[in-house]
């Protein structure tokens, strides 16, 4: 049975006809109005407005002020006739497109050349895809069929001449236009950054990012593959290509041309799967076995990317390092050097590898969301409003807020330094107890474990989100040990350590070294890389050997399960407590 109800959202009205039986967030998700709610009824941030009754569950995750203004909870929220809410309006995350670049021999994975033939004759019957091979020297052809279906048409339009695409002796495509564009797409779980590429020079043409269009149907990997388990992966797989579709249909009119030779695209291995449609069921399952790891070359439109280009999708290295990971790799610029090195992409998943001796070893500990914002009473990804960062004053502390809002609550950076800031001043012992004293006597309220640091009159740092921090700083130090252990050596022997993606730029390394996230001895090595999966994707495919380079990062990582190793536990009890090393 269903009924009929009205939900407002972002300045519009919408009207759905949902489940009775069921709670409003599946039917909001698929509606793509809810964004990043974990589905199971525990992180409390599918906020809604409506006239119901609070549940016991609504009352333990949200404020009283909250309850009393109308705010409730879609996973406790039962459908009833004519029932009207209202979705908070989405907010714009800051969508990381700035990377760190440096030179590298330019060579472009696809040529764009002009071309012209001479009319066919009848003494000259040649078919119009050997005439246009000939005239573009090239030997072989992969076309597909939808290019072949057009050229006829196409050459007898232009005169019999235009611009082919080829890889190296493989003719690939072609074009009424000159330019030789490539849209290179970094898929995150949280935003995708997509950049416009002109590749015959490697300058960027434009940039673009938004919200991951797949978030409704999970805040992470896990949800989302629970989801795809449930409903199939099409409803996923459709959001992330219609949003690639809008991505570059809107860059290329900025930069008013009418396609692109080539698409690139990285991430982790579960969205790799979304993307092509492929089940990530068994990625969520020990032993964790993904459908492929390999680097593909195919149209963009048996993606179903409305592009006559070539899709570059980079190779991954196992179920939890993916291709973004590879990506990154190559962005260092310094696999295959003599340089021994630590790459730390510090989300949900904390992947770290350790570059030593010629050798890849990689791990991921389940570091949880907190990083991102997520799991703690006022966490929110890094958008406007969030708190960034927190430090001492003469009269105790002082915060930044991104946009130079009024804060709405506390993204990961600003977790990071606050808890730091608490260290120093001793408000805060090394098991992670908070406790009023000093000089942030006056910010710290609450009694057992509702004791709370108040950093503005509505954001709050409490006991249990310090606890989230310390068990997910605990997991990604534990992993940074344990691969120095594998490759025999210690953290004076690493040149460099390496932060990628947008935590990893956000971050102040002294507050990250000042709990223990990360080896003090590192503090003067670290080189922030940026969005490195971005860079790293552009230089895929417009560098001299960097497809063969992924290729062997693939095959030569030494992938360490944490979860397996017989290290791992004590290292991660070692590294529970707030000390600096």
């Amino acid at each position: 049975m269903t009924v009929t109800i009205t939900v407002a959202h972002d300045r519009n009205e919408t009207s759905l006809v949902v489940p009775k039986d069921k709670p409003l967030v599946s039917a909001l998700r698929e509606a793509r109005l809810l964004v990043a709610p974990c589905g199971i009824g525990k992180c409390g941030k599918c906020k809604i407005l409506c006239a119901t009754d609070p549940t016991d569950e609504e009352k333990s995750l949200l404020t009283p002020m909250e309850l009393e203004a109308g705010v409730r909870l879609a996973c406790y929220t039962w459908p009833a006739e004519g029932m009207r809410i209202t979705v908070a309006d989405r907010q714009n995350l800051k969508v990381l497109t700035r990377f760190r670049t440096e030179t590298y021999e330019h060579v472009p994975v696809l040529e764009k050349k002009p071309f012209q033939l001479a009319p066919p004759a009848i003494l000259d019957q040649s078919p119009d895809l050997d005439r246009l091979m000939a005239a573009a020297g090239a030997r072989t052809h992969a076309l597909p069929l939808t290019q072949l279906q057009a050229l006829p048409e196409f050459l007898r339009r232009h005169d019999f001449s235009g611009h082919a695409v080829l890889d190296g002796k493989t003719l690939v495509g072609f074009s009424e236009e000159e330019s030789h564009l490539g849209l290179i797409v970094d898929i995150g779980t949280t935003t995708v950054a997509a950049m416009l590429v002109d590749l015959a020079t490697g300058n960027t043409v434009g940039v673009s990012g938004s919200h991951n269009a797949q978030a409704p149907f999970g805040a992470d990997v896990m949800t989302r593959i629970q989801y795809s388990m449930e409903h199939g992966t099409e409803p996923l797989t459709a959001a992330i290509v219609d949003q690639l579709n809008t991505l570059l249909a809107g860059l290329l009119s900025g930069a008013e041309a009418r396609d692109v030779s080539l698409i690139a695209l990285a991430g982790n291995t579960t969205m790799m799967h979304l993307l092509c449609g492929i089940s990530p069921e068994f990625i969520s399952k020990a032993p964790f076995i993904p459908a492929t790891l390999s680097g593909m070359q195919i149209p963009a439109r048996e993606l179903g990317i409305l592009s006559d280009g070539r899709a570059f999708l980079l190779p991954g290295v196992s179920a939890y390092i993916g291709a973004d990971i590879v990506a990154s790799l190559l962005a260092t610029g310094a696999v295959g050097k003599d340089e021994t090195f630590l790459l730390a992409d510090i989300g949900t998943n904390a992947e770290t590898v350790l570059y030593s001796g010629g050798i890849c070893y990689a791990c991921s500990a389940a570091a949880g969301p907190c990083f991102e914002g997520a799991n703690l009473s006022c966490g929110m990804p890094g958008q406007p409003g969030a708190i960034d960062s927190v430090f001492k004053t003469d009269d105790g502390f002082g915060t930044t807020v991104i946009d130079e809002r009024k804060a709405t609550g506390l993204c990961g950076s600003g977790v990071i330094d606050a808890i730091a800031l608490l260290l120093d001043e001793g408000a805060l012992d090394p098991t992670g107890r908070l406790q009023s004293r000093g000089s942030l006597a006056h910010a710290i309220s609450g009694e057992k474990n509702e004791i709370r640091f108040g950093l503005t009159p509505r954001v709050d740092l409490t006991q249990k989100d310090i606890r989230e921090v310390q068990l997910a700083k605990a997991a990604l130090r534990a992993g940074i040990e344990i691969l120095m252990q594998e490759a025999g050596i210690t953290c004076q022997e690493i040149d460099t350590l390496y932060l990628a993606g947008g935590f990893g730029s956000a971050i102040h390394p002294e507050s990250a070294t000042r709990i223990g996230m990360i080896p003090h001895g590192l503090l003067t090595k670290i080189s922030v890389l940026g969005n490195a999966a971005s860079f790293g994707t552009l230089r895929y495919v417009t560098e001299a050997q960097a497809v063969e380079t992924a290729d062997a990062v693939r095959r030569h990582t030494r992938h360490i399960e944490l979860s397996a190793h017989k290290a791992f536990s004590m290292e991660y009890m070692n590294r529970m407590m707030f000390a600096e090393d």
